[in-house]
This record gives C-alpha cells, sequence and structure tokens, in this order.
C-alpha cells in the first residue's frame, strides 16, 4: 500500500489482517517509496513484487497519479494490479485511474468495520486471481 496517510495505513493492515487474507501487507508513505520497494524488489533475484497495490493519489512528493503511469509504463511491473484506495470521489480521479491502467477504484471508508469488508473483497478479488495465474 502507497498512503502518505500513517492512521490509515495502520487501519488497512488491522483490516487486512482481520480479513483472514493469506499475504504479506507492507506500507510505504508516497510514490517515490513505492518505486524504490518496487525497484529494489524487481532487481533483486530473490525479491517478490507485490501482488497487488493498493494506491492513493494525493500523497506529497510523487503522487498515485504519477506513481500509476510509473509503474503501467514499465514492463517489470506493469502486470502488477492496481487498487487506487483514496479519499477522491471526484469523477476525474476515477476516470483518468481507469484510463491509465488501474483495475479499480475505492473511496476510503470511515468506519473500521468498512475497511475490513473492502480488504475482503480486494482479497478475493485480486489475491486469489494472481495466486491462480502463478
Amino acid at each position: 500500500m502507497a498512503d502518505d496517510d500513517e492512521e490509515d495505513c495502520l487501519l488497512a493492515a488491522e483490516a487486512f489482517a482481520e480479513s483472514g487474507a493469506r499475504a504479506a501487507f507492507s506500507c510505504v508513505l508516497d510514490g517515490i517509496e513505492l518505486m524504490q520497494h518496487l525497484s529494489a524488489r524487481s532487481l533483486s533475484q530473490t525479491g517478490e513484487l507485490p501482488n497487488l497495490i493498493l494506491l492513493d493519489l494525493n500523497m506529497p512528493r510523487k503522487d498515485g497519479r504519477e506513481a500509476l503511469r510509473e509503474i503501467k509504463a514499465d514492463p517489470a511491473l506493469q502486470h502488477i494490479p492496481i487498487v487506487i484506495l483514496t479519499t477522491s470521489k471526484e469523477e476525474k480521479d476515477i476516470a483518468f485511474s481507469m484510463k491509465a491502467g488501474a483495475e479499480s477504484f475505492v473511496t476510503k471508508p470511515a468506519v473500521f468495520e468498512d475497511w475490513v469488508e473492502i480488504m475482503k473483497s480486494l482479497a478475493r478479488s485480486w489475491l486469489v486471481r494472481c495466486s491462480d495465474q502463478s
């Protein structure tokens, strides 16, 4: 997950654990950290790329829009599914995200129970698909 809001990272991590999903969960705080993380893993012999990226749009230094374009333009990374997870409900953000290659657009929930439901849904939809393709 790439999100500059550390509380949202903690909520998402707790909700992910509560959802019963069987995968590692990690969080970086902006697009630059995300790209460094992905680059280090793609260059490493043993590093595995993530099966799914949860990406906030509004972050400092390099925002989610820039990171999304960069990932989808990189042949080594473009296969990774990206779900936009953001506070935005703007039609222009949804349209941009889908056109740029995001697989889904989800507005961040307000209560923890909804975070858990979103994580369950994402795990069912994306982590199962990824393991089937392996």
